[in-house]
């Protein structure tokens, strides 16, 4: 059993965040990063945007001739906020007759929170060199667009660039398939 350990310990190289290049090295130096893919409501939008991205997309397949993987994963919903909101509301509330539905609301909330999941995509791109995952990005900004975090919502990216703390979740997620991420 330890010899498989070992084998498997082997197969799965570790990696380390490199703070300056925002992104993570691994043992034999070569680099990976990881974007979050914008979600765009194809049902009720617009049809000639969606005919837009759609072209957007292949321009960069025919384009982008290094590796990369898209990848589906579910997180657990954050609802902090609206929680949050929610008690200041109990917490001022001075009519009594409100009190029962701001908590049906509050545990409705709880529930959402431990049984509710939200699918994220990602893209995760591959250089060997800093300058491999520079040009990269480089290409990935021209034809894609990235969203720098902490931006305004725009309606032309359609890539966002994620905290340090979620690509490592998103790394962990690859690594532990079972594992819940909170």
């Amino acid at each position: 059993m330890k010899n498989k350990i070992k084998d498997l310990k082997s197969d799965i190289p570790s990696a380390r965040y490199d703070g300056k290049l925002d992104c993570f090295q691994y043992d034999d130096g070569s680099y990976a990063d990881i974007y979050r893919i914008v979600p765009k409501d194809l049902v009720n939008g617009d049809p000639d945007d969606i005919e837009m991205d759609c072209f957007t997309w292949a321009k960069f397949y025919k384009t982008y001739g290094r590796d990369i993987e898209l990848a589906a994963l579910k997180f657990p919903c954050d609802l902090s906020q609206q929680k949050d909101y929610w008690n200041r509301i109990l917490e001022r509330n001075v009519n009594p007759v409100f009190d029962p539905m701001i908590r049906r609301k509050l545990s409705e909330l709880e529930y959402r929170e431990r049984n509710t999941l939200k699918k994220e995509f990602f893209m995760i791109f591959f250089g060997e060199t800093e300058e491999d995952i520079q040009a990269a990005r480089r290409v990935l900004e021209d034809t894609l667009g990235i969203r720098q975090i902490g931006n305004a919502a725009g309606v032309t990216e359609l890539l966002e660039e994620i905290p340090e703390k979620k690509k490592r979740q998103v790394l962990f997620k690859f690594a532990n398939k079972n594992s819940q991420i909170f």
